[in-house]
């Protein structure tokens, strides 16, 4: 039987083996002259699709001017799809997103592959279907190339999937809708709670609000001085074979779980990071992003700081963090895979109080950060939950 292992109450028809090319037309989007874009109507690319399960015209970045004819062809409506046409991971290729806006239709660009719809399904249905592992991976598996990967539209004609009746598509949409509205929800605590913090580094850092000692007298006057003066040792991380299971090794600090507490992985080798270090992530699309407070074995694209007595790492690395913009701005070297300056280290300046301070200013910033894991934590069960469901409910 192809069904489920889990359904709603009145469904027992079997599902029935889809192509794409059943229910949608595919085709590119717009490459029009730089001069056109910034203004007209607004146009979706990468960048909407990966931040967005569902796209509403008020949420895409872009715009693109071009004559009513292009503008015809290049329509994105209600229940349409749209696929990543390229990139640098096959994790990413084909990835979708779905047009839910039924009072203003968007265009795509270049980058974008269209579905439009002209068979019968529910948009919200159809865009959760494509998240299944099974589904990713035909078009992951199809997709061509070396240092980016493409699909085309042959690629996703050919893509199957299962689908039942409509009105049951509709009931697991609302149903998984619930959870999503949940995610967003624990997602907008985590943002705010991070533009709380922002705003009180960009308050500390710029010393408009400072910190009093124990009797209630100003500290003594911040000074600056170069990185490298307070950088005792500097290591960077080695390639090491990993596994996914605890028992073999120690914990490997790669970007992926420092960043999204996701995909730990495991290496059969003695901790080299301890609390007391300052990870910069030195090569990669990430390059210059800051962590600190962490444990285990360095990733290949880290390189780790130790600091001289006196300094405190908490407060080096939060003073880092809030300079990240900066850094990846004004410090980042290569045309291809972007790294870190080598002279990062001997030029950057950074601002020092006296320990106490130090100390104060720390422990208040830790507060956030305590409460942001926690957060993110509960963000990443809602999702555990929601993927265990999925794997229930659909084939």
């Amino acid at each position: 039987m192809n069904a489920p292992k889990l359904r709603f109450a009145g469904f027992g028809d079997d599902w029935k083996m889809t192509l794409l090319s059943d229910l949608m037309t595919f085709n590119n989007g717009i490459n029009a002259d730089k001069d056109s874009y910034g203004h007209g109507r607004k146009f979706i690319n990468v960048l909407d699709i990966l931040n967005n399960t569902s796209i509403k015209y008020k949420d895409i970045i872009g715009s693109v001017s071009v004559s009513q004819k292009v503008e015809e062809t290049n329509k994105v409506e209600y229940g349409d799809l749209l696929f990543l046409r390229s990139s640098e991971t096959r994790e990413d290729v084909g990835k979708s997103s779905v047009y839910l806006d039924k009072d203003e239709f968007a265009l795509f660009g270049g980058f974008v592959i269209r579905g439009k719809k002209h068979g019968d399904y529910h948009p919200y249905f159809l865009k959760l279907n494509l998240e299944l592992p099974n589904v990713r991976n035909q078009i992951s598996s199809k997709a061509g190339g070396s240092t980016r990967f493409n699909v085309s539209q042959p690629i996703l004609n050919s893509i199957e999937i299962n689908i039942p009746c409509l009105q049951e598509q509709e009931k697991i949409a609302n149903f998984i809708s619930n959870f999503d509205k949940k995610i967003q929800l624990q997602q907008e605590k985590i943002d705010l709670l991070k533009e709380q913090k922002k705003g009180y580094m960009q308050k500390i850092f710029s010393r408009r609000l400072r910190f009093k000692d124990d009797t209630g007298k100003d500290f003594p006057q911040w000074t600056k001085t170069f990185l490298k003066d307070i950088v005792s040792k500097k290591f960077k991380g080695s390639n090491a074979d990993y596994s996914e299971d605890p028992s073999q090794g120690n914990l490997l600090l790669h970007n992926e779980f420092l960043e999204l507490g996701i995909n730990p992985l495991y290496v059969n080798k003695e901790n080299d990071v301890s609390n007391k270090n300052i990870l910069i992530l030195w090569d990669g699309s990430q390059a210059g992003n800051i962590y600190f407070n962490r444990e285990g074995v360095l990733g290949s694209t880290f390189m780790a700081l130790e600091l001289i007595p006196k300094i405190n790492s908490n407060f080096i690395g939060q003073q880092l963090q809030y300079f990240e913009p900066i850094i990846k701005k004004s410090w980042r070297e290569g045309s291809g895979v972007p790294h870190v300056s080598k002279s990062f280290i001997d030029r950057f300046k950074i601002k020092i109080c006296c320990e106490e301070e130090q100390q104060k200013i720390s422990d208040f910033l830790n507060m956030f950060d305590k409460k942001i894991r926690i957060e993110q934590s509960m963000l990443l069960e809602l999702d555990k939950q929601k993927q265990a469901i999925m794997q229930q409910i659909f084939i």
